[in-house]
């Protein structure tokens, strides 16, 4: 806290600063590992922060704080607003926060991803028409690797006998430039290798948030939270 008010306090134009934050049990769950794969983003400036972060008041009520409407992305949509204005968020080479996912079954770990997909969907679509914009890339790229791809490959295997299949070996290529990054992030290889195995097949339920929110925007329903941990019962 001390580190982010002296950085606020440095910089006027500062409406953020944030740090790394560390799931608390990573080694419990190939889930709970990849958030906190997911958590260690560049430190410098950065174009959106998480929950956990100081925020100039002033700032943040000068855009009218967060959106009460959105069930997920809230933080990366409120910085979208505050880029805009030409204030900066920063991210600290500092520990932060612990954070506890919870997440020790498949199902939760789809959960959350479909509850990405329908933010990248609904921010974007809220954004679509400003320079900064946000999300747009990975939205297109759920399309394409979630959708377009396996249609095109199935589609066109009877004309082409079979060797559209072919164009799924993009997935493994896909995979190694991600596990790559990673590398030269300083992962250590099985964590490389999970990260970019699940960002990978993480394409097909964030394709369905999207597909999700384009349905109840076309039919007028309400969005509703899409919860990926199992409610705690206190003794």
């Amino acid at each position: 806290m001390s580190a982010a008010i002296i950085a606020l306090d440095a910089d006027a134009k500062l409406a953020v600063v944030c740090g790394r934050r560390h799931e608390r049990h990573p080694e419990a769950s190939l889930y709970n590992l990849l958030c906190d794969l997911e958590w260690d983003t560049p430190t410098g400036e950065a174009l959106a922060c998480g929950g956990d972060a100081l925020f100039r008041v002033s700032t943040l009520h000068d855009v009218g704080g967060y959106r009460n409407n959105l069930i997920a992305g809230e933080e990366p949509e409120l910085c979208v607003r505050l880029r805009a204005t030409g204030a900066k968020i920063h991210r600290l080479p500092i520990e932060m926060t612990w954070h506890d996912a919870d997440m020790t079954r498949f199902r939760q770990w789809w959960a959350r991803n479909v509850r990405a997909g329908h933010a990248f969907a609904e921010v974007s679509r809220l954004h679509r028409g400003s320079p900064p914009g946000i999300w747009r890339r990975e939205a297109r790229s759920n399309r394409i690797w979630g959708l377009v791809i396996p249609l095109l490959a199935i589609g066109l295997a009877w004309f082409t006998w079979g060797m559209s299949f072919a164009m799924m070996l993009g997935y493994q290529l896909l995979m190694f430039k991600i596990y790559r990054w990673r590398r030269r992030r300083a992962d250590v290889r099985r964590a490389a290798r999970i990260y970019a195995f699940f960002c990978v097949l993480g394409k097909f339920p964030q394709l369905l948030g999207q597909a999700r929110f384009t349905r109840n925007r076309l039919l007028g329903r309400k969005h509703r939270l899409i919860e990926y941990k199992a409610p705690r019962v206190s003794e």
